[in-house]
């Protein structure tokens, strides 16, 4: 299971997507729009630009911007970005004549991969365009 973080910062990561190309978002803006704390999204943000997947201007007109195009940020790159690396169970040592253990450890590695080839095929831009699509949608 992922933290807030990932949430939250899937959730600026789509939001500086959506708003691409009209110029730096302050943190301000994307923290009341997507419901964050804003000295926790820019403890977010900070992560996120030491992985340089954002960039950020000081100033009046300073704000936050995607570093790459949305097409080219997987969800795998902020999730590890903000949690760290990906995995089911810590490193156990393998008793290879232990047949359970070894089943037991090949089927987490398995799933883990699963998970990860999941979030590297996913991009921001793919979730900007579920996030659109969603706004026009009717629910009765």
């Amino acid at each position: 299971m992922f933290s807030a973080k990932a949430h939250y910062g899937l959730k600026a990561a789509i939001f500086l997507a959506q708003n691409s190309g009209k110029g730096p978002v302050q943190a301000k803006e994307i923290a009341v729009t997507q419901k964050v704390p804003v000295r926790y999204l820019e403890l977010l943000l900070s992560q996120l630009k030491k992985a340089r997947l954002i960039n950020s201007n000081r100033g009046k007109l300073g704000g936050y911007f995607l570093a790459k195009p949305a097409t080219a940020i997987s969800v795998y790159d902020i999730v590890t970005a903000l949690e760290g690396r990906i995995t089911f169970v810590s490193s156990h040592e393998e008793n290879e004549n232990d047949s359970v253990e070894v089943s037991v450890s090949d089927y987490w590695k398995k799933a883990e991969e699963s998970l990860v080839d999941y979030l590297r095929q996913s991009s921001i831009e793919d979730l900007r365009q579920r996030a659109t699509s969603n706004e026009h949608m009717y629910h009765i």
